[in-house]
């Protein structure tokens, strides 16, 4: 079983980067209010962070694997989480930018089309309810 500390480096890894390479990374077991219970991740600004949620079915997924060549796709979504976040520090809070990244990423590492899918499932979920709640936040095409 690995560590969360683990789990990022063999993310980070695929993405041929260091921890140092990247925002900080914390962990936490569950969301804070505020944050959709079903997120496995968010950033917070000053200072820039990203929080993974180690509760998380794909998290724990990581965790149960003796490395990340047992379930690769896990390591890979994991890896493709961070971008997310990672865009989110950079870009702003545009959910579609941010998972355009993540899928962007998720194909570049050679992800299953089944985990392809299910990110672009979650994209439209996530955009829908920004436009709902946020319509001003949407990316703009230029």
């Amino acid at each position: 079983m690995l560590s969360a500390t683990a789990v990022v480096v063999c993310a980070l890894e695929l993405l041929g980067r260091s921890p140092a390479s990247t925002a900080p990374i914390r962990f936490l077991n569950t969301p804070p209010q505020g944050v959709s219970r079903n997120a496995e991740a968010f950033v917070v600004r000053n200072p820039n962070t990203i929080y993974l949620i180690t509760s998380s079915a794909v998290f724990r997924d990581a965790m149960r694997a003796d490395s990340k060549y047992e379930n690769i796709d896990v390591f890979r979504k994991i890896a493709s989480i961070i971008v997310h976040e990672e865009w989110h520090l950079k870009e702003g809070p545009d959910e579609q930018g941010a998972y355009y990244a993540q899928l962007t990423m998720l194909s570049a590492l050679g992800a299953r089309p089944e985990l392809i899918t299910t990110v672009r499932k979650s994209m439209f979920a996530a955009v829908a309810e920004q436009k709902r709640r946020r319509p001003e936040l949407l990316m703009v095409a230029k």
